[in-house]
């Protein structure tokens, strides 16, 4: 006997078909849902949901245009060879007598119904309307169906075991059944209390009942994997014949034999599961499998589903606007959405598109896309060959390689005023969903409409921000709001934060009121987490050496519902007073800013190794008191030990060619050496200690090789850098950096260069490290290759690369489509290696670069070669140089072109700055060296990283802002979008925290 899902809903198909004409699954153009019926107007909001799933599905249909049939019946014939059919009963359909004396095939209107009848018999599933008799002509009333329904789901032992319903209105027979049904929740009693066990059962009570037992119905057996499918570009969902244990339960997808990352969500019933691609993939055109595992074997039966997949394709353009009228403005922005097979936004970018916009093309300004996905067109039609009343705006767009498109002429109304607002999803900066702490902010779309309900463009100016009243409804004082368009999408953008700390949790409401225009919103704020109980942690660097200056253990603090307080928490004013860190030797304070914040800061340590001390941290407050502490045993101090090289220079090197080499010394826990000091034999720093020193020395050979030293190096290594030279103290760390190895010699064999250092205790050797280049002669022939080029960003072509202002300059649009200027292009680099495979520094000698013109534009400046995306594909790239024999050759390398949109990945910054050195108006992505790297694995650095924030969208807040006595400062610093730096009372200020954050990635800067 077959019992699924299948079978309850062939029911209701059955109902369906008994009672139109036809029926037919329908298509996505043909859907229809409660709407379309009359007599399904009144239904409640709950049931209107069941009946648009299951007549959207094509399980119900209507028994006419408008009519759905609510109240309609089925005889007892209809429903026999119904349950005989969707039970997968062995139907005889020889059998022409039956059990039931008043079942006969000869009967004109029944009689089709005997063999069914006598399945469903001996399945068990009826015994008759009376002894020895079915009543086929008879309704199926109520109570039956909800034996059926029990009986077909597995729960006969449950009705013979119940006391059954106390209800008159139910057979005796049938109360078991009745009373499993409505403990199922599959059925349920009228309004007057009372089942009504044997009156009809109609159309409406079949729909709510199999929805029901969709939801309640777990089958016997193991689990089957019943089917996969895309959903999406980016979407397969899974479904299973019942629920899985989602705790071991594990999804696979390959495409073919390589597994695709997708991230996996079961559904609350945990009877089907969506997989989500990783990393932008899309699904693409060819055969993909889901497997599940995880589960233990005698618990599944089928475990892999197959499906083929296809590419994302569009398959139709549509205007958005709700009004054929635009507003005569510089900035009429028309919403057009493309669609793909699976009804989502396609992801196309908006460079894929062309668009003719009024005469000659003259009202077009720009495509892109929103957030969304949608492609908003934005049009001037300010002029004054478009008339208000009567001018006309015809749009044509269509998408370059389909060539699917639309149109739609555009009528030219009054000058745009706000008349009505909406308000997008709530954005968190600390990625949570509420504000907790100071300087934590969140942000809210606001998007204003005109009179004919298009979208106007926020343009950010004063004006504009001064037209736009927000009001904080409730008193909460430390809650404040500004307005502007943050992320320059031209859609202005309310901000709330709180100023300072708060101590008690609320929902907050706030309007945004601008000309005729209102929307209300409402903003979570949680108190700030109280510390209740302590754990020391581990020391940083693992332990503390004689004549350490500082060290730092790790502190972790829980509230009373035993979360762990974040960092912000732990460091706000409230557990700073409350959280009592101390130790027996020297001082200990908890850090409240920069990559330590929040651990224990030792400092004035212990001069001699072997000392011991403690360190403490308590909390003692009233009703709460907690207690941890911690021994430290100073370990001898630090000395040079070994030498680690981060960066090897090449062997062999071709005039004009560098090659850079970075060696680091470590001390003898195998941490990079900052200072070398003179060590005793009992392990402390003393004068008359041992002496540690690295010597430096030069070997060079021929002519025309050099050591081209960082520039730290140069200016505070003492003495000159000459070929023999010892470095003491705090020079170490300048001999760290990265230094270069250049030549610009004839291109001799006896040419070459040895650097050699030695870690030297009282002038006597303990380690040394080597590193040596050698010229390549113009004879020797070497191997070239092209190195490979990192996925292109589509620049030239994507359309949300746009002119944009940060700080003094512009970011011209044409600068950021130039292969030579750009910062989304990459260089084209020449490598090479000798015939011994060794790598050999080759100077810059591109003399061309050519690739698919439809692809990539490149470029060639300063003997460099360069590309840049153009459109998304594939090309080769031709290469043209010049070799160490003075030949021009050609290699070959291929680029791949994305249109994935740019996204950040990683945000670093200086580990501090010196308050002196952000005066009023200087620039943080300046100063704070901050640095943001993009999906493309392209950095963007300092002042590049304030040009194109466009689309990178760091943010700046300030937090922890102090006194030179360390408490709560009274002025406040603000930071703009442009990472200007401002004071209010900045006299006041001694320290503070920069977190500059982006899509989930921040960066915490110690300014003091």
């Amino acid at each position: 006997m077959k019992k699924s899902l299948s079978a309850i809903l062939s029911l209701a198909m059955a109902f369906s078909m008994f009672s139109s004409v036809a029926f037919g699954a329908e298509d996505a153009a043909t859907k229809k849902s409660s709407a379309d019926f009359d007599d399904l107007k009144d239904l409640t909001a709950e049931q209107k949901v069941i009946f648009d799933e299951l007549i959207g599905a094509g399980v119900f249909d209507g028994v006419g245009e408008k009519e759905f049939g609510l109240k309609d019946k089925m005889n007892r014939a209809q429903f026999a060879k119904v349950a005989a059919l969707i039970f997968d009963l062995e139907v005889d359909q020889s059998k022409k007598s039956s059990s039931f004396s008043d079942v006969k095939s000869e009967d004109p209107a029944n009689g089709y119904a005997l063999p069914y009848i006598e399945a469903l018999k001996a399945a068990g599933l009826t015994d008759g309307y009376a002894p020895g008799q079915y009543n086929p002509a008879g309704e199926v009333t109520k109570q039956e169906l909800a034996t059926f329904l029990v009986r077909g789901l597995g729960w006969e032992a449950d009705a013979k075991a119940s006391a059954g319903v106390s209800d008159k209105t139910v057979s005796d027979w049938a109360k078991g059944y009745v009373a499993v049904a409505i403990e199922k929740k599959i059925l349920t009693s009228g309004a007057d209390g009372t089942f009504g066990g044997t009156s009809a059962a109609t159309r409406d009570i079949l729909v709510l009942a199999a929805y029901a037992a969709d939801k309640a119905y777990v089958p016997q057996g193991v689990v089957n994997v019943t089917e996969a499918k895309a959903v999406g570009v980016q979407k397969v969902e899974v479904t299973f014949n019942k629920p899985v244990d989602t705790a071991k339960a594990k999804l696979e997808l390959k495409a073919g034999s390589s597994v695709v990352e997708a991230d996996v969500k079961f559904a609350d019933d945990k009877k089907s599961a969506t997989l989500t691609l990783k990393d932008n993939l899309k699904i693409r055109e060819g055969n993909y499998t889901v497997t599940l595992s995880g589960l233990e074997a005698n618990e599944v039966g089928k475990t892999v589903a197959e499906f083929k997949g296809e590419a994302e394709k569009l398959v139709k353009i549509d205007f958005l606007n709700s009004n054929d009228t635009l507003a005569k403005s510089k900035k009429a922005v028309v919403k057009i959405k493309a669609s793909n097979q699976y009804g989502e936004n396609a992801s196309l970018s908006a460079g894929s598109y062309t668009v003719y916009a009024g005469n000659n093309n003259d009202a077009y300004v720009k495509l892109v896309k929103n957030t969304q996905g949608e492609l908003l067109l934005t049009l001037d039609i300010d002029k004054d060959s478009y008339q208000s009343g009567y001018g006309i705006v015809p749009v044509n767009i269509y998408e370059n390689d389909s060539r699917i498109n639309a149109t739609k002429n555009f009528k030219v109304g009054t000058s745009p005023f706000i008349s009505k607002i909406e308000l997008g999803n709530a954005r968190y900066s600390n990625n949570k969903d509420s504000l907790t702490t100071k300087g934590e902010s969140v942000y809210y779309d606001v998007v204003n409409y005109d009179q004919y309900g298009n979208i106007v463009p926020f343009n950010n100016t004063e004006e504009e921000k001064s037209n736009t009243n927000v009001q904080i409804i409730g008193y909460e004082p430390n809650l404040k709001s500004e307005v502007g368009d943050y992320n320059s999408d031209e859609i202005l953008e309310v901000k709330l934060y709180l100023n300072q700390n708060v101590d008690k949790a609320g929902e907050y409401t706030f309007s945004v009121h601008n000309q005729a225009g209102r929307v209300t919103g409402t903003v979570q704020i949680k108190s700030t987490k109280v510390a209740t109980k302590i754990e020391l942690g581990e020391l940083k660097d693992s332990n503390v050496a004689a004549g350490d200056k500082e060290a730092f253990m790790e502190l972790v603090a829980y509230d009373a519902d035993g979360n762990k307080l974040s960092l912000e928490d732990l460091t706000n004013d409230e557990n700073l007073k409350r959280v009592k860190v101390s130790s027996s030797f020297g001082k200990a304070a908890i850090e409240t800013a920069g990559e330590n914040r929040g651990k224990i800061r030792l400092s004035e340590l212990p001069t001699n190794s072997k000392t011991v001390f403690t360190v403490s941290a308590q909390i003692a407050e009233p009703g709460v008191f907690d207690n941890k502490w911690k021994q430290v045993t100073v370990q001898p101090a630090r000395y040079a030990d070994s030498f680690k090289v981060v960066t090897d220079p090449a062997r062999k090197i071709v005039s004009g060619a560098d090659s850079a080499l970075k060696i680091q010394v470590l001390d003898q826990y195998g941490k990079e050496l900052k200072e070398l000091k003179n060590v005793d034999q009992n392990g402390n720093v003393s004068s008359s200690g041992a002496s540690y020193t690295v010597a430096v020395t030069t070997a060079t050979y021929g002519s025309g090789m050099s050591i081209d030293y960082h520039a730290d190096a140069v200016k505070n290594i003492a003495g000159p850098l000459d070929n023999s030279f010892v470095v003491s103290g705090k020079e170490v760390e300048h001999l760290n950096k990265e230094h270069k190895f250049v030549y610009k010699g004839a291109g001799s064999t006896t040419d070459s260069i040895e650097i050699t250092m030695q870690i030297l205790k009282n002038n006597v050797e303990i380690s040394k490290i080597s590193r040596k280049i050698e010229a390549i002669t113009g004879s020797e022939t070497l191997n070239y290759s092209v190195e490979a080029v990192k996925d292109l960003f589509n620049a030239v072509d994507n359309g949300s690369v746009v002119t944009s202002v940060y700080g003094p300059d512009k970011n011209e649009r044409d600068a950021q489509r130039d292969a030579t200027t750009s910062k989304f292009a990459r260089e084209v680099k020449v490598v090479a290696t000798d015939a011994a495979g060794n790598k050999v520094a080759v100077p810059k000698t591109i003399t061309s670069v050519t690739g698919d013109a439809s692809v990539v534009k490149t470029g060639v400046k300063d003997n460099k070669g360069f590309v840049i995306g153009y459109k998304k594909g594939t090309s080769n790239l031709n290469v043209g140089f010049v070799n160490n024999k003075g030949e021009t050759l050609l290699r070959t390398v291929s680029v791949n072109v994305k249109d994935e949109a740019i996204k950040t990945t990683k945000i670093t910054a200086k580990s501090s700055v010196e308050i002196a050195k952000l005066p009023a108006g200087a620039n943080v992505f300046e100063v704070a060296e901050v640095k943001v790297t993009d999906n493309y694995d392209v950095t963007y650095e300092k002042l590049d990283a304030q040009k194109y924030n466009y689309l990178l969208g760091v943010v700046f807040s300030v937090t922890n802002v102090r006194d030179i006595n360390g408490n709560q400062a009274v002025g406040t610093v603000t930071i703009n979008q442009y990472g200007d730096i401002s004071y209010s009372e900045g006299n006041n200020i001694h320290s503070f925290d920069i977190v500059a954050s982006t899509l989930g990635q921040s960066v915490s800067i110690p300014v003091k």
